[in-house]
C-alpha cells in the first residue's frame, strides 16, 4: 500500500510538472501572439488613412 501511495505522489507530481509547462508554453504563445499583434497593428496605422484607429475595435 505505501508504494502504491508513493506511484501516485509521484504521478501527480509528473502531472503537476507537466501541466506547469503546459501552462508556461501557452504564456509564451500568449506573449508572442500580442507582440505581433502590436506589430500588425503599427504596421496598419502607419500604411493607412490616419483617421483610422485599429486598436480601439
Amino acid at each position: 500500500e505505501k508504494t502504491s501511495s508513493i506511484k501516485v505522489k509521484d504521478n501527480l507530481d509528473n502531472l503537476c510538472d507537466g501541466l506547469e509547462q503546459n501552462i508556461k508554453q501557452i504564456d509564451i504563445k500568449c506573449y508572442r501572439a500580442k507582440e505581433e499583434r502590436a506589430k500588425m497593428i503599427e504596421e496598419l496605422n502607419l500604411t493607412s488613412d490616419v483617421s483610422t484607429d485599429y486598436e480601439n475595435d
